[in-house]
């Protein structure tokens, strides 16, 4: 992306409207006295771009209106700045910033008004590359001013500075925030410190607390002990008596059904928790007699009266009967499957007779077909005078193949032919190119001669300038002379001059005379001969423009006559890839042709005939064939019927047999349904007696898991043991209404419970405050650790970067300015320092690191111009290697003050080579119109690359700038 337009609008010492117009600039150089406005441009771009101008950054005063606007419009009353930049992106991008007297600032973007805010994340969003814009904390990491300051538009001051003038804290966090590393360098760092401070303060804040608490423990425990004695003497039970018997009575539930209700561990406290749990025992209790009880019930009330083994054998028994009867049933089945399975081939024999019948009358129609098409082979025959009976395969083949290999023949001469015509074409078409190429170079000569003339004219002309008279009468006359010596070399009839109408060229020509005759004594000698070459080299021109217009014809002319040779070459080659007849000789190829035509013409009906005959015959040949394969069909169904052959064609029989096998199938069914009922009594029985059984395992089950013991599988056994437990649960039941009585009693003291609470939440809170100044000293060793690793990571990140750079810098440091012997520049970080170190030989990054403290500093070492010199070159690489800006453009404000005429040459070669090769836009100022012409013609560029804009006076009425570029819109 790079700068189209700027527009300056009563902006600082720009007074009313300025356009500056860069389009399709590659270099624009500004050239004026210091104090001219010079900078004034590239704070125009800055501040469009951040709000702000870098190099005041410091105070508040440059944001101020009239700082910013005009001093001479703000005295005329005038109440509004602005500037306006236009970049050419893929689509144009239009970023407009203006204030008010009132100091509130407005955005324009493509057109769009929009806040200062959003209009900021805006213009970011156009200059960044997507991959930044995808990146929602890489994005709110870029710093504009950084940015701009340091790879955008560098300043002598910011160039020198950096080297010379920043500490190595300084010179470090300035990069971070030109890589856009701050928020994860300063900004980080500055929050551990300040979550630092802040867990510091939250630590005493709980130290303080904790020992507020100690002692408000000591005074409740004072007050606790003398209660607590007293309630002994008057007889009730302390807690640590009621604890006992709380938890020998959970042991006791242990040893019962209710052992699955407790738990573990034993009670320490007497609270609410407590007595609700020892409520929930009962409950619980309760709950288990019910289910004993129940227990009891099912089995009195419901008579399960049984026992395992003596049902079992009853079970046994009548499982037998059911077999034997089960066997009887599968005997009748199988008796049924024998029977259906006759009745089945019956079927089939069936559908066999309708299937003979089918085939018998499909083989009288193919017959009647074999004597149709016999027929039509007669007729056929006949009309060829051929015998058709004869005829046979061989020779139809035979004939086939001859009339196919003629038809094939006669396709490959006619595309041999094809070829021979196109090569005969081809030649003349090439024969055509070589005449086109001799008129083309006749007239690219003349183009070169008509333009050698021009310059030789051109020349003369100049020479002859030199000498001529610049008094404005003679150049008036001068001019007149040179349309009149045209006029007179032409037929037109009205004088170019004066305007005047003849009614003839030859009185217009006579009063040109008189007028040339007047004319003459006002020029000289150089005058005329200047004019005589003015229309000479017109008239060269038009031969000129008329010998290029023809040039244009002839390459139109050859790039079409190109176009159709290898268009034929093509074909040709193509074609020639599948020829295989051998003849070359077009007239032979032609006479082959005429025969095998001749022959095709004369065989055409006789070939057609006989494909008929042999398409007839092979039907024939099928339909005898399908008479054959019907016989065997028959054959084959008639032979799968061997045990019922007698049943074939005699449907009558075959009725009878059927109805004799189905009355066997009605008796035997009815025997299996008598069995069927049998075994439906005795497996009722069996299920009755099972559900008994199952009901009884029902219950030995639950209470096997809530007794936790092995009972035996008999109803007298288990509601004995039912009976026995039901005595020994009512008995605990007992035990802990009287513990919860005693637990009811001992909370009924509030006094001491309180006071008790108290010191137990006193306790807790203690502990709490442990933990957290436990958790306090973890955390300050974690963050020290913390702060430490990221001040080692940061400058291995940023080292790793400066180690691509550092190839870079020192190309454009020794190409520029070489330093007598240190050869090498190495930019390296290390605790948050950034050091710029000379060596004289190139070292590995972890030797510089080991001996950083023996290195050359360059900031104490090299002279003010080398310290801008090498700080321009690690800018340019900076900008250089920097991927996340669309904006491809250097802006160096005057950096040669201190640089000697060498230095300047070397430079100007690097901005060629970023031109050039990086394609980048670059905005150069200077004091100095010796560089501005070095630059023009040492950079090699064209006039349309190459923008020069001169501010020769600066006054209150006005700014005087000479440039094609610029014009004055108005104030």
């Amino acid at each position: 992306m790079f700068i189209q337009k700027i527009i300056l609008n009563n902006f600082r010492i720009f007074r009313g409207k300025h356009e500056f117009d860069f389009s399709n600039k590659k270099v624009i150089v500004i050239e004026g006295p210091n104090g001219h406005g010079k900078s004034t441009i590239f704070d125009a771009i800055n501040w469009v771009i951040s709000g702000k101008i870098s190099r005041y950054v410091g105070s508040s005063e440059h944001l101020q209106f009239n700082f910013i606007i005009n001093n001479d419009a703000l005295n005329k009353g005038m109440d509004e700045a602005s500037v306006e930049i236009h970049f050419n992106s893929r689509e144009e991008v239009c970023i407009k910033r203006s204030i008010k007297n009132t100091g509130s600032q407005k955005l324009v973007v493509n057109g769009r008004r929009i806040g200062i805010r959003e209009g900021q994340k805006e213009i970011v969003r156009l200059l960044v590359n997507e991959n930044i814009t995808n990146d929602v904390n890489l994005l709110e990491s870029i710093d504009l001013i950084s940015f701009i300051e340091s790879t955008l538009i560098l300043s002598q001051e910011n160039l020198e500075e950096f080297v010379r003038g920043n500490k190595p804290t300084e010179r470090y966090s300035r990069l971070e925030q030109i890589l856009g590393l701050t928020r994860y360098g300063q900004d980080f760092k500055e929050y551990l410190q300040d979550l630092k401070k802040e867990y510091v303060t939250e630590y005493d804040t709980a130290d303080l607390e904790q020992n507020k608490l100690k002692h408000e423990r000591e005074l409740l425990n004072a007050e606790y002990q003398p209660k607590l004695i007293q309630n002994e003497r008057i007889g009730s039970k302390t807690k640590k008596s009621i604890l006992n018997e709380l938890n020998t009575f959970q042991g006791d539930l242990k040893n019962y059904s209710l052992k699955s209700l407790t738990t573990d561990q034993n009670f320490k406290e007497l609270t609410k928790d407590e007595y609700e749990i020892v409520k929930r025992y009962i409950y619980l209790i309760e709950e288990e007699l019910k289910q004993l009880e129940y227990f009891e019930f099912e089995i009195e009330k419901k008579e399960i009266y049984v026992d395992e083994l003596e049902i079992n054998e009853n079970i046994i028994e009548y499982k037998t009967d059911i077999e034997n009867l089960k066997r009887k049933i599968l005997n009748r089945k199988k008796g049924l499957d024998r029977a259906d399975s006759r009745i089945e081939n019956l079927n089939m024999v069936s559908r066999t007779n309708k299937y003979l019948e089918t085939k018998k009358i499909e083989k009288e129609s193919i017959i009647t077909n074999i004597k149709s098409i016999t027929e039509n082979l007669k007729n056929i025959t006949k009309k060829l005078e051929i015998k058709y009976p004869n005829l046979t395969f061989e020779e139809i083949s035979i004939f086939e193949n001859e009339f196919n290999a003629n038809n094939d023949r006669l396709n490959k001469l006619l595309k041999k032919k094809r070829v021979l015509e196109l090569e005969g074409l081809l030649n003349e078409k090439k024969i055509e190119a070589g005449d086109l190429e001799k008129g083309f170079e006749i007239e690219d000569k003349l183009v070169n001669d008509l333009k050698i003339r021009i310059q030789e004219i051109n020349e003369l002309i100049s020479g002859l300038n030199i000498k001529k008279d610049s008094s404005l009468l003679l150049q008036i006359n001068s001019v007149i002379h040179e349309v009149q010596s045209y006029l007179l070399d032409s037929n037109e009839q009205k004088c170019l001059v004066c305007g005047t109408d003849y009614k003839s060229d030859e009185k217009l020509k006579s009063a040109i005379r008189i007028e040339l005759e007047n004319s003459s004594k006002f020029m000289n000698e150089v005058e005329i001969s200047i004019n005589e070459h003015k229309v000479k080299r017109n008239k060269i021109a038009s031969e000129l423009d008329f010998a290029e217009q023809k040039l244009i014809d002839f390459k139109r002319k050859r790039e079409t006559l190109e176009k159709v040779i290898f268009n034929l070459q093509s074909e040709i080659a193509s074609m020639r890839l599948s020829d295989s007849i051998d003849q070359e000789d077009i007239k032979k190829i032609h006479i082959e042709i005429e025969v095998v035509q001749k022959y095709i013409q004369s065989n055409e009906n006789k070939y057609k005939g006989y494909i008929e005959i042999k398409k007839g015959i092979t039907l024939i040949n099928d339909l005898n064939q399908k008479i054959y394969d019907i016989a065997e069909e028959e054959k084959a169904a008639t032979e799968k019927h061997n045990l019922y052959k007698e049943f074939i064609g005699d449907q009558r029989n075959l009725q009878l047999k059927n109805n004799a096998i189905n009355s066997y199938i009605d008796n035997a069914k009815i025997k299996v349904q008598e069995y069927n009922k049998k075994i439906g009594k005795l497996e009722q029985y069996i299920q009755n007696s099972e559900r008994k059984l199952q009901l009884l395992i029902r219950i030995k089950s639950k209470l096997e898991k809530m007794m936790d013991c092995e009972l035996r599988l008999n109803s007298s056994h288990i509601l004995k043991f039912v009976k026995e437990n039901i005595d020994l649960i009512k008995n605990e039941e007992y035990k802990a209404r009287n513990i919860l009585m005693q637990i009811e009693k001992y909370l009924g003291d509030i006094e001491l419970r309180e006071i008790e609470t108290k010191i137990k939440n006193c306790d807790k809170e203690i502990s709490t405050y442990q933990k957290q100044l436990d958790q306090y000293l973890i955390m300050d060793e974690q963050l020290n650790n913390l702060i430490t690793y990221h001040t080692e990571v940061q400058s291995s990140l940023i080292n790793q970067y400066l180690g691509g750079l550092s190839f870079t810098i020192n190309n454009y440091f020794r190409q520029i300015s070489p330093h007598s012997y240190f050869n090498y520049i190495n930019l390296m970080t290390k605790k948050n320092e950034l050091f710029v170190l000379m060596n004289d030989k190139e070292l590995e990054f972890e030797v510089l690191d080991e001996n950083i403290n023996e290195s050359i500093n360059a900031s104490l070492t090299l002279s003010a111009a080398q310290s801008t010199i090498l700080a321009m070159s690690i800018f340019l690489a900076l900008n250089k290697s920097q991927n996340w800006s669309k904006l491809n453009v250097i802006g160096i404000d005057d950096p040669f003050q201190n640089l000697d005429d060498i230095n300047a040459y070397s430079f100007i070669d690097v901005i060629a080579n970023l031109i050039l090769i990086e394609n980048r836009q670059v905005i150069i100022s200077t004091h100095d119109s010796d560089f501005a012409k070095l630059s023009v013609r040492k950079m090699n560029l064209k006039p349309e690359d190459y923008a020069y804009i001169k501010i020769q006076s600066y006054t209150r009425e006005a700014i005087e700038i000479e440039s094609e570029q610029y014009r004055l819109l108005g104030d």
